[in-house]
């Protein structure tokens, strides 16, 4: 596996364990836009999800590295949409 795939990977599993525990929502009206719900307990779900389906299907990533790109994308997301927020009324 290359180092591209695996973090296309990686990044597919942090969302997907993110999505689950329902940390994380797109904005209906923008696809590329994602919005962290600030939801302590979803957030720490999301990290259980992540190990689990680790643990579950062999999933090659470190734990650390998985647990760390869940962090970065919690960072990255947004409290709202942005293109919506700043859209005329």
């Amino acid at each position: 596996m290359s180092i591209n795939d695996y973090a296309d990977d990686l990044e597919s599993a942090a969302r997907l364990a993110l999505a689950k525990a329902n940390a994380i929502e797109v904005c209906q009206f923008h696809s590329d836009a994602t919005i962290r719900l600030l939801d302590d307990d979803a957030e720490r779900r999301a990290y259980a999800i992540g190990t689990n389906m680790m643990k579950r299907d062999g999933t090659p990533f470190m734990r650390e590295d998985l647990m760390a790109e869940i962090q970065r994308q919690l960072e990255e997301a947004d409290e709202q949409c942005n293109q919506c927020a700043n859209a005329p009324d």
